[in-house]
């Protein structure tokens, strides 16, 4: 009897030979995709900045804070397409251009796209990328993970002095 061991790099190459090599097509034009709204399309990029304080306002945050999620968001191939796929229902949903819409239009059409995976995606990597960044952290005054400082230990954790007599 033959042993037959399905390694990882077979069980890959025998889902893209099951699947007709559909995949490979796809991935150079998701990046050239991702890249195009990147430099090339300022007004799609726009409108996902606009769709990002819509989810996450902060005023004081600078755009910088926000384009540089979605500049991670834009070169990741899976979340490039379902940030294309969040634009394209979102304008489809809303009958007119993003740019063009007012809040109430805006907020509506957020909500009718809120439950679609691949807004869901957007919405996670966008949290994940804005809230774990050191620009979000300046804003709010978190000086960062206390590891990179020698923990809590050392930077007066154990320092009572709302007690009388304690130092």
């Amino acid at each position: 009897m033959q042993d037959v061991s399905l390694d990882r790099r077979r069980l890959l190459a025998a889902m893209i030979f099951v699947s007709g090599a559909g995949i490979v097509p796809l991935l150079p034009l998701s990046r050239a995709w991702a890249a195009g709204l990147d430099a090339g399309d300022p007004a799609g990029r726009a409108a996902l900045l606009r769709v990002a304080r819509e989810l996450f306002p902060h005023d004081a945050l600078p755009d910088a804070a926000y384009l540089a999620v979605l500049d991670q968001v834009l070169a990741d191939v899976a979340s490039g397409v379902a940030a294309e796929d969040v634009m394209a229902m979102l304008e489809a949903r809303a009958g007119a251009d993003w740019p063009d819409l007012d809040a109430a239009a805006l907020d509506t059409a957020l909500r009718s796209v809120e439950a679609e995976p691949a807004f869901l995606a957007v919405e996670n990597t966008v949290r994940a990328g804005l809230y774990n960044g050191a620009a979000f952290w300046a804003y709010v005054g978190y000086p960062g993970p206390s590891k990179d400082f020698g923990g809590y230990l050392q930077r007066g954790a154990g320092r009572v002095d709302w007690l009388a007599g304690e130092s």
